[in-house]
């Protein structure tokens, strides 16, 4: 009998006999396993295999000598790119550490390795997919088959910890401007910390994001999985007749195959805050594009709220990390290149300054009550020269569909957002600010820069534990859907 994580046959029958054959020299020369007792030595070499030793230096033990066999037969079997990576990562790693082995001893499969096990159990409930990365059972493995059992073990936890910590998707291959960069755990990095951790399981379970966001949508996933059977059945039954089935939506076929979209939403969902920073701080900003609204966490608590405006999807507003550092009070408005030319450009620009440096139009409108930034503006400094801001078109707030702007963010509440992420202790008013409203720009410092994250989330459980769902109005979504090979 087989676990769900099944090492491959072809592969298995050859790294199996390499490593019976290497874990035999193991035992002839001393070695012990479990159940084992020593033989005696093999006789001494004669002088000009001593001498021909001694030129090639020490040989390795013959546990390292089952491994490197084991790598060797791995090697040679057909597999995906993915894999193939995978398996070459992992060579390193036993490359650079002499092909020691890791997860076994001469008493068998230590600790770490059945905590490894473990946790690789629970990958699908995680969001991973270790399908092409299959390991024996550890109680089912014998005592010979212990090097290639260690190599499928650790191409498998190295995969784990690639995917966990977001190495599946290079966010900007999304688009080019998701400028989140997750910190892709390497094969190396985690072979070392797993093999040496206290427990296993929880080391590799923390390359998965820890964040509240990603932490409900992985306990929803997990009810949605209690009803794997009835889908299974309905699938079954869809083949029969799907077309008179599927359309009636009360039909549990129908209802299935709901229940499958939206755990491809979620798992998409997952994979994308896998994007986002490990660390966020318990004082922060999250922006979230597809919901258009931005939240502000102090110690943790949600603190402010706020309706935004984003980018419109053909100048959508990039994902990225960054802080902010300071409210400008009465900002002008330095008109991006870009629109000067594609907007401005034989227009009258009554209220505006007008400079023509080097064939170019540099277009500047003043503070003032129709400034397209309003009275405030939010700065936190970044390559893709955004922020938030204020604005005198109100209207747009109250419509749904919030994507109007050439990407930076409108917000709703201008004075209380400033207020708000000026800080409690901060001496700042509504009033305070309102008084310094004019036609010269000022500059208010936060008193501690505040971190904020410009986030992509369709699906998204909320403060009273209800699964939200928005839009998808950039498509992004739907593109981490189609590269997980969960459709589109």
């Amino acid at each position: 009998m087989r676990s769900p994580v099944d090492f491959p046959a072809r592969a298995e029958a050859q790294a199996l006999k390499a490593a019976v054959l290497a874990l035999g020299v193991f035992l002839a020369a001393g070695g012990t396993g479990r159940g084992q007792t020593a033989v005696d030595p093999p006789p001494p070499p004669s002088p000009e295999n001593a001498e021909n030793a001694e030129r090639a230096g020490p040989q390795k033990p013959a546990a390292h000598a089952a491994i490197r066999a084991a790598l060797i037969q791995a090697a040679d079997q057909p597999m995906s790119e993915e894999q193939r990576a995978v398996l070459r990562d992992v060579d390193a790693f036993y490359a650079g550490n002499g092909d020691a082995p890791i997860f076994f001893t001469e008493a068998g499969w230590t600790d770490q390795a059945r905590g490894a096990f473990d946790r690789l159990q629970k990958a699908p409930d995680d969001g991973l997919d270790l399908r092409a990365w299959r390991v024996y059972s550890l109680d089912m493995a014998p005592t010979p088959a212990l090097a290639a059992g260690e190599v499928a073990l650790a191409q498998a936890v190295a995969a784990y910890a690639f995917q966990a910590s977001g190495g599946r998707i290079e966010p900007a291959r999304v688009n080019k401007l998701i400028g989140l960069r997750p910190d892709v755990v390497s094969a190396e990095r985690a072979l070392t910390e797993v093999s040496k951790a206290a427990d296993a399981d929880a080391q590799l379970a923390a390359y998965n994001p820890q964040t509240p966001g990603y932490q409900a949508l992985r306990d929803r996933l997990g009810a949605m999985r209690d009803a794997t059977a009835s889908i299974r059945f309905a699938a079954q039954e869809a083949s029969r007749d799907a077309r008179r089935r599927a359309s009636d939506a009360r039909s549990p076929v129908a209802g299935a195959l709901a229940r499958g979209r939206q755990e491809a939403d979620l798992l998409a969902n997952m994979e994308m805050w896998r994007w986002m920073p490990r660390e966020l701080g318990s004082d922060r900003i999250m922006v979230n594009v597809p919901e258009y609204a931005a939240r502000l966490y102090r110690g943790g608590a949600l603190a402010a709220t706020n309706r935004i405006i984003v980018g419109k999807p053909n100048t959508p507003t990039p994902l990225f990390s960054d802080r902010m550092e300071y409210v400008v009070v009465n900002p002008s408005w330095y008109v991006p290149q870009s629109i000067v030319k594609k907007e401005m450009m034989g227009r009258s620009l009554e209220g505006y300054d007008v400079v023509w440096q080097n064939g170019m139009m540099h277009v500047r409108q003043p503070p003032g009550e129709r400034n397209a930034l309003g009275r405030l503006k939010f700065i936190f400094p970044n390559a893709y020269a955004v922020y938030m801001h204020d604005t005198p078109s109100r209207s747009l707030f109250a419509t749904t569909r919030r994507a109007y702007s050439h990407g930076c963010m409108r917000v709703d509440q201008p004075l209380a957002w400033a207020v708000a992420v000026l800080g409690p202790q901060s001496g700042w008013s509504e009033k305070r600010i309102e008084k310094m409203y004019g036609k010269s720009e000022r500059r208010v410092d936060l008193p501690a820069p505040l971190p904020i994250y410009i986030g992509y989330f369709t699906e998204r459980v909320d403060e009273n534990g209800q699964l939200q769902a928005f839009e998808d109005v950039y498509g992004y979504a739907a593109e981490v859907k189609k590269r997980l090979g969960l459709g589109g």
